[in-house]
C-alpha cells in the first residue's frame, strides 16, 4: 500500500515522502497517529502539481535574483515592540516575521533559508542589519528598526 507521510517515521520515512508499507502497518500504526495518509490518485496528482509550482518559483527566483537583491537592498522595515521600563522587549523578531513584511511589500516568496541574522533574532531595540541571500552570487542587505510602543 502506498502511503504519503505527514511527519517523520524513525526507520522508516522523512516526512513529505510516498513509500510502499504494509496494510497493517499503515492501517493500524500510520493511519492512526495521522503519521500519514493514503496515496490516492487525487492527493497524487495534488502533490506533482505542487512540486512543479515549487520548481517553477525556485526557477523563476534563480533567474531573477540579481534583480531581486538590488530591489530589496538598502530596504528599511521598522517594527513596534512591547518593552518594560528598562526598555527590554517582551518578545523576539523572527524570521517568519521579516518574511511576512517582505511579502506584503514586495509580493515576494522566501523561505527562512534566505535570511542571515548574524546577530541571531532581533531582542534588542534599536536597528539592525539583516542579509538576504538569494543565491552564490546575489545577496541584499536590509535593516530593521524597533521601536519601542
Amino acid at each position: 500500500m502506498k502511503v504519503y507521510f505527514l511527519e517523520n517515521v524513525v526507520h522508516v520515512a522523512k516526512a513529505w515522502e510516498i513509500k510502499d508499507v504494509k496494510p497493517g502497518y499503515a492501517q493500524n500504526m500510520l493511519f492512526p497517529k495521522k503519521l500519514a495518509v493514503e496515496l490516492t490518485p487525487q492527493l497524487e496528482k495534488e502533490l506533482k502539481e505542487k512540486k512543479l509550482k515549487e520548481e517553477k518559483h525556485k526557477r523563476e527566483l534563480i533567474e531573477n535574483r540579481h534583480k531581486i537583491a538590488e530591489m530589496l537592498n538598502n530596504t528599511k522595515f521598522v517594527f513596534k515592540a512591547k518593552t518594560d521600563n528598562s526598555w527590554k522587549m517582551f518578545w523576539w523578531i523572527w524570521e517568519k516575521d521579516i518574511l511576512k513584511k517582505i511579502k506584503q511589500k514586495f509580493k515576494l516568496e522566501l523561505t527562512k533559508k534566505h535570511i542571515d541574522m548574524p546577530e541571531g533574532h532581533l531582542k534588542k531595540l534599536w536597528e539592525h542589519q539583516i542579509f538576504i541571500k538569494l543565491w552564490k552570487d546575489a545577496m541584499a542587505k536590509i535593516f530593521i528598526t524597533i521601536e519601542a510602543l
